[in-house]
């Protein structure tokens, strides 16, 4: 009797739980599973599972050839893939089961074999629907842009209404032709988009006249990440005009080479206060400009401006002046402050002299405009000279930013000076122990000449708050 009241519960057990018969709930879980375990196993286990799994494995492509076999058999030479058809028409019913599944489509660039051939087939034979009708982002990796008709086919195979983000990244363009087509296509067939990412292999007249007219065609983007170029004002005349932009990123990716102590960007926005509507909706910059040229750019209060990122492309450390005078300009221009990274984009130790002038040391007073900033959750100062620090700071840093998460003021590693005395001390934790909620500390410490000891990555938490046994170095 007993036993056949248990068998119901026992059956109920084994029974999948309600959970896991939701399929959204079920997609998630394996998305967040690896290939193998998707394509081996999980994507066998029902029909009620195969679905979804399989809309986890084909989220993300970023082998076309994946989805050229679907299409039909392929013949692979030396250099080249080929359809092999014999006189039978491509199978788009099974491209589409799988197709309308893609999300993402990432192209390296560099492949073993050249898809020129399957391209110019798929362009040829497709029918007017979308070939990725989900297709939310497209991302172009080291592209070569040399052949104005290969670009034609390419661009048309994958540009889908639907795209959100585009992101183009290219190893080196001939000519502005094959860019043009390119981002023209980009402009026609994607309406929706709103995110942008170009990054160029080099700054010229003709390539930044290409890009500045597919910006022109994209007022409603959120985020616009650009290589740098020489004259920024046009860019950054017609972005400000942009009522959804959150995101502006200039110089995020690859910054080259240029003469010794010359920025790549000349001139980055008009000097002179503009009218209403001057970036309304920006929250996040970075861009790869010298302090001075860095702040061109606040000439108009951004209120909702509160995380920056500036690299110093100069040759030759930045003056403490002129640290200071762009804290001040940042505490007077964006009053939200929550994250500030301050950096150099190019530094080597044969660009600096190991023992600078007392004057180009930054003090504590070049700092301390930035105080100011009560909701500071990340402060990062980078610079290829110690900065003089003192423990009574610590503690008008720590009481300053009650919500600091993340505070570097380490000099730049390939410069380490440790000669430098004039450092906190271990008392400095304390004040950050007492006041903040901080997670990662990278300072530098007057402690002894241990390989470990100073640039050290300290971790702290609410309730359990610990520190690194500096006592064995001493």
């Amino acid at each position: 009797m007993q036993a056949s009241c248990a068998s119901p519960d026992l059956h109920e057990m084994e029974d999948t739980p309600f959970a896991l018969k939701i399929p959204e709930i079920l997609q998630h879980i394996f998305e967040l599973s690896d290939e193998k375990s998707n394509c081996n196993s999980n994507v066998l286990v029902c029909k009620a599972w195969s679905d979804p799994c399989m809309n986890a494995i084909w989220r993300e492509v970023n082998d076309l050839y994946r989805l050229v076999k679907l299409l039909g058999p392929t013949s692979v030479s030396y250099s080249s893939i080929e359809f092999v058809t014999n006189n039978e028409p491509l199978d788009w019913t099974r491209f589409y089961f799988y197709a309308r599944r893609v999300r993402r489509v990432v192209y390296p660039g560099v492949t073993r074999k050249s898809l020129r051939d399957v391209f110019e087939d798929i362009s040829f034979h497709r029918s007017s629907n979308p070939l990725l009708p989900n297709l939310k982002i497209l991302d172009l990796n080291s592209l070569s842009v040399s052949s104005r008709s290969y670009m034609k086919n390419f661009c048309f195979m994958f540009m889908e209404p639907t795209l959100e983000e585009y992101h183009l990244r290219l190893e080196s363009v001939s000519s502005a032709a094959g860019l043009s087509l390119n981002l023209q296509t980009v402009a026609n067939k994607c309406p929706h988009l709103n995110l942008v990412d170009i990054s160029l292999p080099h700054a010229d007249n003709d390539m930044a006249d290409v890009v500045l007219d597919f910006i022109k065609k994209t007022p409603n983007v959120s985020s616009i990440s650009l290589s740098p170029f020489h004259q920024m004002i046009p860019f950054t005349s017609v972005l400000q005009n942009f009522p959804y932009l959150k995101r502006l990123i200039i110089g995020g990716h690859r910054v080259h080479e240029t003469v010794a102590d010359t920025p790549c960007i000349k001139s980055l926005a008009l000097t002179s206060p503009t009218g209403g509507g001057y970036f309304v909706s920006l929250t996040t910059l970075s861009v790869v400009a010298p302090y001075s040229m860095a702040e061109e750019f606040l000439t108009n209060t951004l209120r909702l401006l509160n995380r920056i990122s500036i690299s110093s492309d100069l040759r030759k450390p930045e003056t403490p002046s002129s640290v200071k005078h762009l804290l001040e300009r940042l505490v007077e221009k964006c009053p939200r402050m929550e994250t500030l990274h301050l950096s150099y984009s190019f530094v080597t130790e044969k660009n600096y002299s190991r023992f600078p002038a007392p004057g180009c040391i930054v003090q504590v007073a070049h700092l301390r405009p930035i105080l100011s900033y009560s909701a500071m959750k990340s402060f990062k100062f980078e610079h290829p000279f110690p900065v003089t620090l003192a423990d009574k700071f610590a503690e008008e840093i720590a009481s300053s930013w009650p919500h600091l998460q993340q505070l570097s003021l380490g000099h730049t590693p390939v410069l380490r000076r440790r000669d430098f005395k004039n450092c906190f001390t271990l008392r400095a934790l304390l004040s950050f122990a007492r006041h903040c909620r901080i997670s990662n500390i990278s300072l530098s410490s007057s402690l002894p000449n241990h390989p470990h000891a100073q640039h050290q990555r300290i971790s702290c938490f609410s309730q359990n708050r610990y520190f690194p046994d500096f006592g064995r170095w001493m």
